[in-house]
């Protein structure tokens, strides 16, 4: 490290005690400013550590054309650091409520929303209008890091956590879900996490995500071409990314469309299979910061899980988008309030779940599975 020797070095009291500087010119009236249709006339470039790369664009928002950023749930650099320290990211809150779901059929992703329920594709517990044919044998393995070399405690930093319970629609299992294709109004599922042997929830050691319905935090402006948008982040394990051992975290833009007469949400993104049933998340964060002065928080962001993860592009070299189904009332789930759950299908499911009898008498909502 270089330091000017020359210069008197800045205190621990003066750098805690420095003061922001403000621009002291006035801002101009925004109340009319809109967005460019036009990209200009000049070619785009970045400047990176091998030098000026020109051809940006596709690695911005790939073939399909929203905007999108990739990345691992992973701590600095493994080669550099190691496999000690990289799964430090996937076990801090709020990642490690997030993690891959296996079974019978292979796997896919999902997220605690409950202290000991999870959320979840449909096609993940059994195939489109079969039925009582259901897929076995769940388990959950939450902030998962299985990278070459990990050792068994980053593999299931939480432990492995087994099934007792799950609900889907029942118009998932007999066929007639709103839609056309993979595109439905309720491909989601909720399951209930048995405790640990040592008589514990998952939630009490990871944390638990709220869940919002009815497109929360999406917005309409002029300033956005008055269509429906939130900035969302989505995550799961797809194959296609590190052989699924990862973590992937994809953030964008995200809109509301229907597709076949389904409700939808729409996000470029290049998750592929594995990531069906992970959470699609607004406001998220780990702590809000302390507001200092007059800055105020009007209304507080919450952060929520919204969708999950239910089709798109199964090739990494088409076009980039994925799609989930929204958490909203809709033909199937018109009620604005189902047990105190909250409005639509998220809430129906989950009231239908807590409401089970379980094990040792009792509900699952009795025995705190679902506070």
């Amino acid at each position: 490290m270089n330091l000017n020797l020359s210069e008197t070095r800045l205190s621990t009291t003066e750098l805690l005690n420095s003061k922001p500087v403000v621009n002291r010119l006035y801002a101009p009236d925004t109340s009319s400013v809109t967005p460019n249709t036009d990209a200009g006339p000049y070619l785009p470039g970045v400047m990176t550590q091998k030098g000026i790369v020109t051809d940006t664009r596709p690695r911005a928002y790939g073939s399909f054309g929203i905007p999108f950023t990739s990345t691992r749930v992973q701590d600095g650099d493994q080669s550099a650091s190691g496999v000690t320290l990289a799964n430090l990211l996937s076990t801090s809150f709020p990642y490690r409520t997030i993690g891959k779901l296996t079974f019978s059929a292979g796997y896919c992703s999902a997220s605690l929303i409950r202290r000991s329920v999870l959320v979840t594709a449909a096609h993940c517990i059994q195939g489109f209008g079969s039925g009582n044919s259901t897929y076995s044998d769940y388990q959950f393995v939450p902030g998962h890091y299985g990278a070459i070399g990990a050792t068994a405690k980053q593999n299931a930093p939480y432990g492995i956590w087994n099934w007792t319970a799950f609900v889907r629609p029942a118009s998932w299992a007999n066929g007639t879900d709103t839609g056309s294709g993979a595109a439905r109004n309720n491909d989601l599922a909720v399951i209930a996490l048995a405790k640990n042997t040592d008589n514990q929830f998952i939630g009490d050691i990871t944390g638990y995500l709220g869940y919002g319905w009815n497109n929360c935090s999406f917005v309409s402006s002029p300033k956005t071409g008055n269509l429906q948008t939130a900035a969302v982040s989505t995550f799961g394990y797809p194959y296609l990314l590190d052989s699924g051992a990862i973590m992937q975290r994809t953030d964008g833009p995200t809109y509301t469309t229907v597709v076949g007469g389904a409700w939808q949400l729409w996000q470029g993104s290049d998750l592929t299979s594995g990531s069906s049933g992970g959470p699609w998340i607004v406001n998220f964060k780990s702590r809000d910061p302390v507001r200092e002065g007059d800055a105020v928080a009007g209304i507080a962001s919450k952060l929520a899980v919204i969708g999950v993860t239910s089709w798109g592009t199964s090739d990494p070299n088409a076009a980039k988008d994925n799609y989930s189904s929204q958490f909203r009332q809709n033909a199937q789930y018109p009620n604005a309030n189902y047990g105190g759950y909250g409005a639509g299908n998220i809430a129906s499911l989950l009231n239908t779940l807590c409401n089970k009898r379980a094990s040792g008498g009792g509900t699952y909502a009795s025995q705190g599975y679902c506070d």
